[in-house]
């Protein structure tokens, strides 16, 4: 059989991704995922390099997995929550990763940040674009009421209503898409972030019910 570097390296990612979720950078042991992934340590090193570059490997992944499923064409602020929550749920690795890297502070952050700048981006952008699509909407509804209201009144209860329509459509969440993004992974990470929860456990209808209240929280952020 031919020799498959893809599937060889496929493999690797799968057994340090398990082993550095497990044990950290500094606990995780090369001959382990060498092992769980049925090569050679020589022919990990010659696909990753180092320890450290592995690690990197595995949470820059981790990272890009993230940002797929954020790069959905969501309908509403609400729906992004909703699948950044599913995503952390359905790979509980992935935030050990993220936490063995902040408490070992090993990590060299500068080697993912074009991973994680594009996971901003595209989050950021989505709620832009949702939020302004939603204040858009709220103008559009203030206007049409100051209009017909303005039909039947005089000209000066006609300027005190379009003023009035346009505070309202100057309403918004009072963060910036950044500070906001912040906000909507918190909400959706809660869970995750609690000890001693099972994390290799299918869905349940615990889990089913706080994707609900991630839904309503984000949904009352809003206002």
């Amino acid at each position: 059989m031919a020799y498959d570097a893809d599937e060889t390296r496929r493999r690797i990612l799968a057994a340090a991704t398990a082993e550095f979720a497990e044990h950290g950078l500094a606990g995780a042991r090369v001959d382990r995922i060498a092992a769980a992934a049925t090569c050679s340590k020589e022919r990990l090193y010659a696909h990753y390099g180092d320890k450290e570059s592995l690690f990197t490997a595995v949470l820059n992944a981790s990272f890009a997995h993230l940002g797929e499923a954020a790069s959905a064409d969501f309908a509403s602020v609400e729906d992004f929550a909703v699948a950044v929550f599913d995503h952390l749920v359905d790979n509980p690795a992935n935030q050990r990763l993220l936490a063995w890297a902040r408490l070992e502070q090993r990590h060299d952050w500068a080697a993912s940040f074009g991973v994680l700048e594009s996971v901003r981006a595209t989050s950021v952008g989505h709620l832009e674009r949702l939020v302004g699509a939603d204040a858009s909407g709220a103008s559009g509804a203030s206007g049409a009421s100051g209009a017909s209201a303005a039909s039947g009144a005089s000209g000066a209860s006609a300027a005190s209503g379009a003023s009035a329509a346009s505070a309202a459509s100057a309403e918004a969440p009072p963060w910036s898409p950044d500070d906001l993004f912040a906000l909507v992974l918190a909400i959706a990470s809660a869970w995750v972030q609690l000890p001693g929860l099972p994390d290799d456990q299918p869905r349940t209808a615990d889990v089913d019910a706080q994707r609900e209240i991630v839904r309503v929280a984000v949904g009352r952020l809003l206002g």
